[in-house]
């Protein structure tokens, strides 16, 4: 699958909005995101409504099988519907379980760049549904290229039929990705500009840094619950 597709809450429309995603990537993507969420509010308290709304946008690229079988990339934005739920709007393309999703992240930017330029038109009071759909079927997919096969020695050894640098760093690439999501940006004031990667997906206890950085404070429970809404 190579057409982008999008999920998420929208400030022009009641309920979630989704094109384009198959719906076990969607239930899986939203209880996971759902239960971060949750725990981010609970650790901020008071203070998530207005870390959530300033929180930067992130750029993702997940290995298969955390997800469901594909590996996805995309951008997430913190966004509303219009009776005043939280949930964050992503675009998202799935890619073939082979692809090299490091040589994805360390390459070039124009992918990300316009999904972002999409994600956040729809902030503006002139913002346009069909445009902003049409938009993101029209985006394709970052560059992908396929992932190396290895073999293995009798000694153990991983054995990749490459020569030269750049088949070397692809390489290199694809292993530093094996089971792993990377989140990165362009950072906010109060959330650096960085690169960072998990084994697995983030950890609901680390949501709270994607809206604030390292400076989030857990706070005592019993606090009152923004509705998020549900699938």
């Amino acid at each position: 699958m190579t057409t982008a597709g999008f999920y998420g809450k929208l400030a022009g429309r009641g309920d979630f909005i989704h094109r384009g995603l198959p719906p076990a990537f969607i239930e899986a993507w939203d209880q996971w995101l759902a239960a971060g969420m949750a725990q981010s509010q609970a650790e901020l308290g008071a203070a998530w409504l207005d870390a959530y709304l300033v929180s930067p946008l992130w750029r993702f690229a997940i290995a298969p099988n955390l997800l469901g079988g594909d590996a996805v990339v995309g951008v997430v934005m913190p966004s509303i519907d219009r009776v005043g739920r939280y949930f964050p709007l992503a675009i998202a393309v799935l890619l073939d379980e082979r692809t090299n999703l490091g040589a994805i992240v360390g390459g070039a930017d124009d992918w990300f760049d316009r999904a972002e330029a999409l994600l956040l038109s729809t902030l503006e009071p002139e913002a346009d549904f069909d445009a902003f759909e049409a938009g993101v079927q029209g985006l394709g997919s970052p560059l992908v290229t396929t992932r190396h096969d290895a073999r293995l020695s009798e000694v153990g050894a991983l054995r990749y039929a490459v020569q030269g640098g750049e088949s070397r760093q692809a390489v290199l690439a694809q292993i530093a990705s094996d089971g792993c999501s990377f989140w990165w940006g362009h950072g906010s004031e109060r959330v650096a500009a960085e690169l960072v990667r998990f084994q697995g997906l983030p950890p609901t206890r680390y949501f709270s840094r994607f809206l604030v950085g390292e400076g989030a404070v857990e706070q005592p429970a019993g606090i009152g619950q923004i509705d998020f809404g549900s699938l």
